[in-house]
């Protein structure tokens, strides 16, 4: 308080204007005084800051040169006149006279008017004692001072300098000021009860006061609504009109009772600016105290820096907390109600207030959605909390908590609604872990109609996420059911959304995290939740990083959570949670699609045409993933050496970690419909390459059919080509060969004298007969040297599994180093190659290929 005890309450630069200051301010002013001089009508509350700087005490005055004529006319050492006793009483009688007459009927105007004029007071301190029943009891200390340089008529300034020289002392009785505002309907702001108080009243002399003032409230609903108005920004300008009736007393003699009226009118800038509100401590736990079952308790300490010119002791107070409603006009929703218990507040510092609150439970109409709207009032706080963002809401006076708080106090608070703006708590990193396991993906509807829910592939699972929770929050937290709307983001652009519309079950389990704050463990099952494919680009994007490139995918998740929460209040729906997070995702297979394993179990013909042939396989594929897939249709193109020969379609398909056997697709072999002429090329490399044995590798492509449903999905996911290897096809009662593959021509024997041959033939096929119509085929040794040549060009079936051919007319190389092997060879086998063009006719279909054949174990016979 020692800064309070030495600055002004206003310095003259921040005093309001009043009328009569403006009126003195236009006339001629004297020599800039030393201090600060009231005006006619405000003679008790002028400030400045530097007029106790200028007075010590009595002002030393240079004596005039009257005075000093004076001084020496009247010298000790000189002789004096005899003065007559007759004489010196008739002067005596004179001036008692024109005194008299001065002081009865000319001095009081006149010293009225200077006193009015040269009076100065400076407050050095204000402050407020204590709260009564019917106001406040302030402490006024300051210092009061005549000022005769601030007369500007001499001699009114002459005549009040003689008259306050000879009162010297004046006393003011007991009175009362009244303070009114005229434009609002005279109202009475209120009343202070002033003490008698006596000063010296000699010129420049200070006069150090120090007394207690009675202030009583006035009109309290005339209070209220300049308080609202200047809450809500609408006041501009307040003119205070103050009245006072003194009385005064100089020794014995009275001065009668003086009146005073003056008129002050402040500014827009005038006014305090509501204080800005730094919560500094935050704690919401369960009430735990009689009385208060199934509540919750709220903890907080909050810092402003409030405008008060005077330090003051406010006593204990208690408030009722609101919240926005759904719209503007609505009234506020009461949730809490607060108390506070007594604090201080001193001028130049910040106040500390300790606030605890208790809410017995949330009404309906704060957690009803709103008309028109997806979200609740509350949903609309808890969502402006989470995202840090500035959050208003209100406070309103309520019964106090202490019988020792004044009821004027409480009425006024009671009647006013004070919007309090504070900025949230971003909740960032809110999701610590989110993971998924048991994941099952359901393709559309094949039938759906586009961008129906139907069309949009879905996805279940089960979810765990641990959510990170405010230290600031201990309470005891269910969470008995969970919904969401999440968008899937890749490299920060949007590839989808995934919507579960549907409450999810779920259960959750509050826990310590590792850096000792609380979480949330929640873990909910996602059943069939729709994902919404918005790029199909970016979605190929990541498929190629996954599958082809074998590289974990980093996504993030922006979800907007709706979650039921389970309080001691009760359980209540909380809409809009904002949450983000991110999920790695490793590629299913490892990195590697050979992992997939596929193999032909059995493979059956179907219709055919003269260029054209379908057929049925049951494959066995091994999903070595933790990945699970519904697929009711997808139609694949397969290309050999880029260019399309056939079409592989499956139907009603459950892919689920580890071995899926007997599963079926169908297999359109189609080449010269798909490729032209050269996709019967193709196609025929393909079967000569597959069927001599070779590691036949086919490039499977979707394309705008894919996926009737998600056209664009297909076509964009076209540019990935998935290559894999042709599974061989099993054969009964064949081992296959040495190393342990299936061949097309498992053997032959040639018959030297009668110059034949005869093979051992493998067919794919467990229940369609395959008929050869020409064979034209060449043999040779160590891959080089020729043995003999086949030209056979009637027809002969190869039925399902083996089977042998008739012999076929071999016109043998007598001259070369293969006969010569033969020959050594015989009663034995001999490894001989082969290269044979065969023309196949399957049913309907006719083609062509070209068998190369290494090592055939070829045994010969005499």
């Amino acid at each position: 308080m020692a800064e309070e005890a030495t600055r002004p309450l206003l310095s003259e630069s921040s005093r309001p204007s009043s009328p009569i200051d403006e009126r003195q301010s236009s006339a001629p002013s004297p020599a800039p005084p030393p201090f600060v001089l009231s005006s006619e009508s405000t003679p008790l509350l002028l400030r400045r800051e530097d007029d106790l700087a200028t007075y010590g005490g009595v002002v030393p005055r240079r004596p005039s040169s009257t005075s000093q004529d004076f001084l020496s006319d009247h010298d000790p050492k000189k002789p004096r006149a005899r003065v007559r006793w007759p004489i010196f009483c008739v002067l005596l009688s004179l001036i008692a006279v024109i005194t008299i007459l001065i002081f009865a009927f000319l001095a009081p105007a006149v010293v009225k008017q200077y006193v009015l004029d040269a009076t100065v007071f400076n407050p050095t301190n204000v402050s407020v004692e204590s709260a009564t029943a019917d106001g406040i009891q302030a402490r006024i200390q300051g210092d009061l001072l005549l000022d005769a340089n601030r007369i500007q008529k001499a001699p009114v300034r002459n005549l009040g300098r003689f008259v306050t020289w000879i009162g010297r002392e004046v006393e003011s009785g007991q009175s009362e000021v009244q303070v009114y505002l005229p434009e609002y309907g005279n109202v009475l702001v209120g009343t202070a009860s002033i003490p008698s108080i006596k000063v010296n009243i000699q010129n420049g002399h200070i006069n150090h006061v120090d007394f207690l003032a009675e202030l009583v409230a006035g009109d309290i609903p005339g209070i209220r609504a300049v308080a609202v108005d200047w809450l809500e920004g609408r006041l501009g300008r307040l003119r205070v009109q103050g009245k006072a009736a003194i009385p005064l007393k100089s020794g014995i003699l009275s001065l009668g009772e003086q009146t005073i009226t003056d008129d002050i009118t402040f500014h827009e800038g005038d006014f305090p600016e509501l204080p800005k509100v730094n919560v500094t401590k935050f704690n919401v736990h369960d009430a735990d105290s009689p009385g208060h079952t199934g509540a919750m308790a709220v903890d907080a300490s909050v810092t402003a820096f409030i405008d008060s010119p005077f330090g003051l002791r406010i006593p204990p107070l208690g408030f009722e907390v609101l919240v926005p409603n759904c719209s503007p006009g609505d009234p506020p929703i009461s949730v809490a109600d607060v108390k506070t218990i007594g604090f201080p507040i001193y001028p130049g510092q910040p106040t500390s207030v300790d606030v605890a609150g208790i809410i017995q439970g949330l009404s309906e109409e704060l957690t009803n959605t709103c008309p028109g709207k997806k979200k609740s009032p509350l949903d609309f706080l808890v969502k402006s909390y989470m995202q840090g963002l500035q959050t208003t809401v209100y406070v309103r006076g309520a019964d106090a908590p202490s019988v020792g708080t004044p009821a004027w106090v409480v009425d006024i608070l009671k009647s006013v609604t004070v919007p309090l703006a504070f900025t949230g708590h971003a909740l960032d990193n809110l999701v610590k872990n989110f993971t998924m396991s048991d994941v099952h993906f359901d393709m559309p509807n094949p039938l759906a109609e586009p961008d129906s829910p139907e069309s949009q592939p879905r996805v279940s699972a089960l979810v765990k996420v641990l959510i990170g929770l405010p230290k600031q929050l201990n309470l005891q937290l269910d969470v008995p059911r969970v919904r969401a709307d999440a968008d899937v983001f890749y490299h920060g652009k949007k590839f989808g959304a995934l919507k579960l519309q549907k409450w999810q079950p779920a259960n959750s389990t509050l826990l310590e995290d590792v850096d000792g704050a609380p979480a949330l463990f929640v873990n909910f099952s996602m059943k069939h939740a729709p994902l919404q494919v918005t790029d199909e680009d970016v979605l190929t994007d990541i498929l190629q990083a996954l599958l082809f490139e074998g590289q974990p995918v980093k996504l993030t998740v922006a979800a907007s959570v709706d979650a039921e929460v389970s309080t001691g209040l009760g359980i209540y729906a909380v809409r809009g949670i904002p949450a983000e997070g991110t999920v790695n995702v490793k590629p299913p297979y490892g990195g590697s699609l050979h992992r997939l394993s596929p193999r032909i179990e059995s493979i059956e013909l179907g219709p055919t045409t003269e260029s054209s042939l379908a057929m049925k396989a049951r494959v066995n594929v091994t999903n070595p993933s933790a990945y699970s897939a519904s697929v009711p249709f997808v139609d694949l193109t397969l290309m050999y050496n880029q260019t399309k020969v056939a079409h592989v379609t499956a139907r009603d398909l459950m892919i689920v970690p580890g071995v899926n056997s007997g599963i079926y697709a169908d297999f359109q072999w189609n080449p010269l419909a798909l490729g032209g002429p050269a996709g019967v090329t193709a196609g025929q490399d393909m079967l000569s390459q597959y069927v001599s044995g070779y590691n036949t590798s086919v490039t499977i492509r979707s394309h705008k059919g894919t996926i009737p449903a998600l056209p664009e999905l297909g076509q964009a996911l076209s540019r990935l080509g998935l290559e894999v290897q042709i599974p061989r096809v099993p054969v009964s009662g064949n081992p296959g060969g040495e190393d342990g593959k299936q061949k097309f021509i498992q053997d032959a024997t040639l018959h030297l004298w009668s110059s034949t041959a005869q093979f051992t033939l493998s067919s794919p096929f467990s229940n369609t007969t395959v008929e050869i119509t020409s064979v034209d085929a060449n043999a040779f040794y160590q891959k080089h040297e020729e043995v003999g040549s086949i030209n056979y060009y009637i027809p002969f079936p190869v039925p399902p599994g083996l089977s042998k051919t008739p012999r076929f007319p071999v016109k043998l190389n007598l001259h070369g180093i293969g006969y010569d092997a033969l020959k050594k060879a015989l009663g034995g086998s001999l490894k001989l190659d082969a290269v044979a063009k065969v023309d196949v006719l399957i049913e309907r279909y006719r083609t062509t290929i070209t068998y190369y054949g290494h090592g055939i174990v070829s045994k010969v016979k005499f």
